[in-house]
């Protein structure tokens, strides 16, 4: 597989058709992981990242809590704003690159699930721009939630060629690991079945994959800490080879107060 990866693959991989897909079905088991592990509560502001067609950030709102969606694609943000005037939810999606965002300390929980755009951009000090825009829109002791490829998987059991079907279509999937760039690498055809058959084109894919070293130290970089790793199962536990995704919860550093500080620096003297 020699398929060249463009810098902007991601603008072609992720069009609104994509909601005909089988990992789209599994919106409302989704959902459940991500209370499961965070438990939000109502009053806490939510961002999703890297939103999509909105289905993450529409079943959250169904749900009761407070979120707002960003999305690169117009096309996708569209079919999320015409989803939630359907239901009459009142949802703000937001047409943005998530690297150029300039958020300040307004959410309790940012979310990027299934990446969230984490490891798409062409180089390392793009990629760090997302982790350094989630940090920023964190409140003091906010969290951040990333569902990621498991770089653990990807180096015992690249390359692969594998599917996923369901009731809406199939998608075939060839890949491959780059362990000099970390990456891993291939294409993804979708096929929806329904009463006319459609066929999209391979579509080239690129994401830098971290392991759990690498992602503590990204995020002390930014002033969080990880604390939490998780399965897919919801349940606390380190990632295993045999784990395809990464479950990880990190959370913004709050300030202490004054009398933190005094009762820190008596116990120091």
């Amino acid at each position: 597989m020699s398929t060249e990866v463009p810098d902007d693959w991601y603008r072609r991989a992720y069009p609104p058709e994509m909601v005909k897909l089988p990992w789209a079905r599994k919106t409302g088991a989704e959902v459940d992981r991500v209370i499961a592990i965070l438990q939000p509560t109502p009053e806490q502001r939510i961002l999703d990242l890297g939103c999509g067609t909105g289905r993450h950030a529409l079943e959250l709102k169904r749900r009761g809590f407070s979120v707002v969606g960003i999305e690169l694609l117009e096309s996708n943000v569209e079919v999320a704003r015409e989803s939630a005037a359907e239901e009459s939810l009142d949802i703000e999606f937001i047409q943005a690159d998530i690297r150029e965002l300039e958020l300040e300390e307004e959410f309790d929980v940012v979310l990027s699930l299934n990446d969230g755009a984490i490891g798409y951009f062409p180089n390392e000090a793009e990629n760090l721009r997302a982790f350094e825009t989630i940090a920023r829109a964190l409140r003091p002791a906010g969290r951040h939630l990333l569902q990621i490829g498991n770089a653990l998987h990807a180096e015992r059991f690249m390359p692969q060629k594998t599917y996923i079907e369901g009731d809406g279509g199939i998608e075939l999937i060839d890949q491959r690991w780059n362990a000099r760039t970390r990456c891993l690498e291939g294409t993804a055809a979708s096929i929806p079945v329904g009463e006319v058959f459609e066929k999209f084109d391979p579509v080239p894919v690129r994401k830098r994959l971290y392991s759990v070293e690498e992602l503590t130290e990204i995020y002390e970089s930014y002033g969080m800490s990880l604390s939490g790793l998780y399965r897919g199962n919801g349940r606390a536990g380190k990632p295993r080879n045999t784990q395809f995704e990464l479950f990880v919860v990190a959370s913004k550093e709050a300030p202490r107060d004054s009398s933190d500080a005094l009762e820190h620096a008596a116990s120091a003297a």
